[in-house]
């Protein structure tokens, strides 16, 4: 498996938990679960600096490169009559595994993105 293809199919998982994890080290790092415009993701200590910048990242980076990745595997299947349905099939799951994250974590049922965003 290519490292496109394995990102393809990671990255709509990737991004809400690394969000989840910040939200989850700002907990313990806390004592108390971080609550939007009052606990900073950016100040509450070093873990959570550093599980906040990979979220950052994962977010600014990865989604053009999520793009790039589907770009890839459909020039791939363009290429590839035999692996075509395969590539199509990976192409379109992931992207409604995404756009399924995307709406997650936009409808914010426990107000975690609220948290990070803010």
């Amino acid at each position: 498996m290519k490292a496109s293809s394995l990102f393809v199919l990671t990255y709509p998982a990737a991004l809400p938990l690394a969000i989840l994890r910040t939200w989850c080290l700002g907990r313990l790092c806390l004592g108390y679960w971080p609550r939007p415009s009052l606990d900073d993701p950016k100040s509450i200590g070093l873990w959570v600096d550093v599980s906040y910048y990979h979220a950052v990242g994962l977010l600014v980076l990865g989604l053009p490169a999520f793009g790039a990745g589907i770009a890839h595997l459909l020039y791939q299947a363009i290429r590839d009559r035999e692996k075509r349905r395969a590539l199509f099939l990976q192409c379109l799951c992931s992207t409604a595994a995404l756009m399924t994250a995307l709406l997650l974590l936009r409808q914010d049922p426990l107000g975690v993105t609220n948290w990070f965003m803010d």
